[in-house]
């Protein structure tokens, strides 16, 4: 109503595998002549865990803004819009064969998908495919083609790593392309992968990994195929808009 004050808070949920340890809500749409101290961006920190069920952010999360008294000119409809940023990680459990001859091996083959399954969330590992070239007598080279998948909905984007930290409601994209970081974990060493690239309204994208010189001495003990893990790192932004009514007594 006119003459009241406006208070605004925004709660969220979490319905995934993992802890939010630094989420980003901001508000925008207010016209600031209107509602004093909210028009433009305002921007709050959150988080919340799953592993505390004494924490007061224990699933769930209530992240309220400065509120703000509503002036008489303010009488009729307004909108506001949400952006909720954090970052995401996605993990692919894989199986690779490895041998020093793969393609005279009898007992694994390099040949088809290694995914098991991918977590959850917005991101998600589609495919894993191997390649081995022989590098000397005791070496071989490993190239992994890696395939993801952008599930989040309509009111949902990638965003880039730095960008879940921005205060801001507008995100700048001069690229027209968010890239998300690749990393494989085998025999407990993370490589570096480099980089998932999508274009902008594209929902799948492609990034390869190259690991030099293994020691083939490493796979002993006639084991043939070794377990590993992709991991992706990227950024996630939800808008969400809301209409209201502002009320005379």
């Amino acid at each position: 109503y006119v003459g009241d004050r406006l208070t605004i808070a925004a709660t969220l949920t979490d319905l995934g595998e993992a802890n939010v340890e630094d989420g980003l809500v901001c508000i925008n749409g207010l016209d600031g002549d209107l509602f004093s101290g909210l028009g433009g961006c305002t921007c709050e920190n959150f988080y919340i865990t799953l592993d505390d069920s004494d924490d007061a952010n224990f699933e769930k999360a209530s992240v309220a803004f400065p509120s703000t008294f509503i002036s008489e000119e303010a009488s009729g409809d307004h909108h506001l819009t949400f952006y909720t940023r954090q970052s995401y990680t996605a993990y692919g459990p894989i199986s690779l064969c490895l041998t020093g001859d793969p393609y005279a091996e009898e007992e694994c083959s390099v040949e088809g998908n290694k995914l098991s399954s991918s977590s959850s969330g917005p991101l998600q590992i589609s495919s894993v495919t191997e390649e081995i070239s022989h590098v000397g007598s005791n070496a071989i080279t490993l190239r992994l083609s890696i395939e993801g998948e952008f599930v989040g909905g309509d009111t949902a984007q990638l965003v880039e790593l730095e960008q879940t930290y921005e205060s801001t409601c507008l995100l700048e994209n001069k690229e027209e392309t968010t890239s998300a970081e690749v990393s494989l974990i085998l025999f407990g060493e993370s490589y570096n992968c480099g980089t998932m690239t999508f274009a902008l309204g594209e929902d799948h994208a492609t990034a390869s990994c190259k690991i030099e010189n293994m020691d083939t001495q490493l796979f002993i003990g006639g084991q043939k195929e070794y377990g590993g893990w992709i991991r992706i790192d990227y950024g996630y932004q939800e808008i969400q808009s809301l209409a209201f009514t502002v009320a005379n007594e």
